[in-house]
């Protein structure tokens, strides 16, 4: 496991640094002969189109693996957008090895948008090997006091270059504010005690965080995300009285899981 994560990582930090560089001589910040002229070999299209095949691919199982009522919007959502990426990229393939003949394809990445869009794409998908591969490394989690405050008000937790986890066991939960940049955070309220309406704001960049819920509570989740998403994998309870747990997220090359 700790192999696997820290193979995911490295390839992350592979995609997001060229990425990012590339983005830098594009724009005249740095220049770098070598990653200037990388565009005119054609490799890295087919590279590059293998990559994002991969990401496509992944988006297409993920969104057929089991959903519930509260995220079956987001799962389909998912399966549509890696089908689209699949069908325009395997299609943008066919036309550069000459075998289908499409006007709108044939134009040249470094001519259109196509270029800035694989470039994010890949600088998403490096950040997902990131956060994926250190939230699998049990090794990376570093289990912390709760800090609670003496009216066992609201919790306040932020994490950087690292991974802390937060585990309540029968301890009043009124809400939490988490911040993850460049690490991670999970907390664990399974085993709280959760008995009215509560909020958690979490803000992440480049990080990601991982919130464990009794089923017994409902999520409402709120998000604004640059390069980054929610996945809410809870089950929706139908009591009208159970609390609910109102999640406000903003990420930036983020992301957050919820599940109970």
């Amino acid at each position: 496991m700790k192999t696997k994560s820290t193979f995911r990582g490295i390839i992350g930090i592979i995609l997001v640094v060229a990425s990012l560089l590339k983005l830098a001589t594009m724009w005249g910040i740095m220049h770098l002969s070598w990653l200037e002229n990388a565009t005119e070999e054609p490799n890295v299209y087919y590279f590059a189109a293998a990559i994002l095949i991969f990401v496509g691919l992944h988006l297409i199982y993920e969104g057929f693996k089991g959903y519930h009522a509260n995220n079956y919007i987001t799962k389909r959502l998912k399966i549509v957008v890696g089908i689209i990426m699949v069908v325009a990229l395997l299609l943008k393939l066919a036309v550069m090895l000459g075998i289908l003949h499409l006007s709108w394809l044939e134009n040249e990445p470094s001519d259109s948008l196509e270029l800035y869009l694989a470039i994010f794409i890949l600088l998403y998908l490096g950040c997902w090997l990131i956060i994926d591969g250190f939230r699998s490394d049990p090794g990376q989690w570093l289990q912390r006091p709760l800090p609670l405050n003496e009216d066992g008000k609201r919790i306040s937790c932020s994490a950087s270059f690292g991974g802390d986890e937060y585990i309540y066991h029968g301890e009043l939960f009124h809400g939490a504010r988490l911040v993850a940049t460049f690490g991670g955070i999970r907390l664990d309220l399974r085993n709280a005690d959760i008995n009215e309406d509560e909020e958690i704001d979490i803000r992440t960049c480049f990080g990601g965080v991982e919130l464990m819920v009794p089923p017994t509570i409902n999520i409402e989740v709120k998000s604004r995300s640059f390069f980054g998403g929610v996945g809410n994998e809870t089950m929706k309870c139908d009591d009208p009285e159970v609390p609910c747990l109102h999640v406000i997220v903003s990420n930036v090359f983020g992301g957050v899981t919820i599940r109970n």
